[in-house]
């Protein structure tokens, strides 16, 4: 199961304000331990220097105090030798430091535990003073406990408040996630981002980005169910009353021209269908085709190679007129779809033994491909919607979709190509010059 992003913050969060508390109060322990055994050492030092200037007869005629007390009562003593070496004074009732501890700081281990010494020798004899490390332990964990206690309060409170701020900054996100639930399959508005935080404006840009993609491709879509109903009815129509036709005709000769018809017809709705595929597939909207060096020159060849027969049954002459050795960066598979739609038209529209050339040539540092035909033409009225789609020319009598040239235009767009019309040969006919500026290597 995925652990839910407040649910990570937390888990990581916790970890760290353990760390800090455990760091901060070792760090206070140390600095305590430290601090105090400073202290306690100038105590010993001041002890030892106030044990030196007692006077020789209160010291030598003094008695030992505390005889009544226990030894582990005891944390701090002193101790003074003559110089004869005979113990003059002590604090204490139990057996005296022994006399030949090193002279400043040290550390014995004295009574089972260890004890921080400091010795003192002066005209008169040793000065001895010591303390346990015991007490001086204590009295750092006593400090350091007291110094805790309030960050051992403070931090559930930290914690909590960790918690709320985590909760409380995943509120948008969470606001984005019950807006995507309630939406609609069919609406497609773009959320609202003014009072977004940054990051979550971010992915709300992001999926507004997505939404608009999603529209332009429903409107595409619906476009395009549109387009082909609209396309297709008359076709369909024509090819059910073909069929009925061809059942209630007795004569021979009316059923076979009702199917020829219906076989027409079948052709005719199966172009317009692949055309309108075709056109589909070359969206604005859908992903362009990565572009590679195409050799141009070779793809008509080629084509013109194919197409030929096609063109020989109308009696028409399709052939190359101009090539030139010309590399684009294109893509073969769509380029493939443009020169057909533009040696299909101008086929179509020939009349027989008419002529249609095929030039691939370079003209002020860009590479030109060339369909020009001897055919009706276009006027210069109706050249610039001619593109669109679904349009035909008037008195167009063959048939057609009205698709091939708005493809055309689809795919030079991918291209970055522009698309220039004009008079064929002689003044007659139709020349269509497709011009790839920035892709000619």
């Amino acid at each position: 199961m995925n652990v839910s992003i407040k649910n990570r913050l937390l888990l990581w969060l916790s970890p760290a304000l353990l760390l800090v508390g455990f760091a901060v109060t070792a760090s206070t322990y140390f600095n305590v331990r430290e601090e105090i055994d400073e202290l306690f050492d100038k105590v010993l030092q001041a002890m030892a220097y106030s044990l030196q200037t007692l006077p020789a007869t209160a010291v030598e005629t003094s008695a030992p105090v505390y005889r009544i007390a226990q030894a582990a009562d005891f944390d701090l003593i002193g101790q003074r030798w003559s110089r004869d070496g005979r113990l003059s004074y002590r604090s204490h009732p139990f057996e005296p430091l022994p006399a030949d501890t090193p002279e400043g700081w040290s550390i014995m281990h004295w009574r089972g535990e260890p004890w921080r010494t400091f010795s003192l020798a002066t005209p008169q004899g040793l000065v001895q003073v010591a303390q346990a490390i015991r007490e001086r332990r204590e009295t750092a964990d006593e400090i350091t406990l007291e110094l805790s206690a309030p960050l051992l309060f403070l931090l559930p409170t930290v914690a909590m408040v960790a918690w709320f701020g985590v909760r409380r900054g995943l509120a948008p996100l969470q606001a984005i996630v019950d807006a995507v639930r309630r939406r609609a399959p069919d609406d497609v508005e773009p959320f609202p981002d003014q009072d977004a935080p940054q990051e979550i404006g971010a992915l709300t840009l992001a999926l507004n980005g997505l939404l608009m993609r999603l529209q332009d491709a429903l409107a595409a879509q619906r476009r395009f169910t549109a387009d082909a109903a609209h396309e297709l009815r008359s076709p369909l129509t024509a090819l059910s009353l073909q069929v009925q036709i061809a059942e209630r005709a007795d004569d021979p000769q009316k059923r076979a021209l009702a199917l020829q018809r219906l076989r027409q017809g079948i052709q005719r709705a199966t172009h317009v269908l692949n055309q309108m595929l075709t056109l589909a597939r070359f969206d604005p909207e859908a992903p362009p085709s990565p572009l590679v060096p195409t050799r141009l020159d070779e793809l008509a060849c080629s084509l013109v190679g194919e197409l030929a027969p096609v063109a020989a049954d109308k009696a028409i002459d399709l052939g190359i007129a101009v090539v030139e050795p010309t590399v684009i960066q294109g893509n073969e598979d769509e380029l493939r779809v443009l020169l057909r739609n533009l040696i299909d038209n101008a086929v179509r529209y020939t009349p027989k033994g008419g002529r249609v050339d095929v030039s691939v040539n370079q003209e002020n540092g860009a590479a030109v491909l060339a369909v020009c035909d001897d055919g009706p033409g276009i006027s210069v009225e109706e050249r610039h919607r001619v593109f669109d789609r679904f349009y035909r020319g008037r008195d167009q009598a063959e048939p057609g979709s009205g698709l091939g040239l708005a493809i055309v235009r689809r795919i030079a767009d991918r291209h970055a190509a522009d698309i220039r019309l004009s008079t064929g040969r002689h003044g007659r006919g139709l020349c269509v010059n497709v011009c790839f500026s920035g892709g000619r290597t």
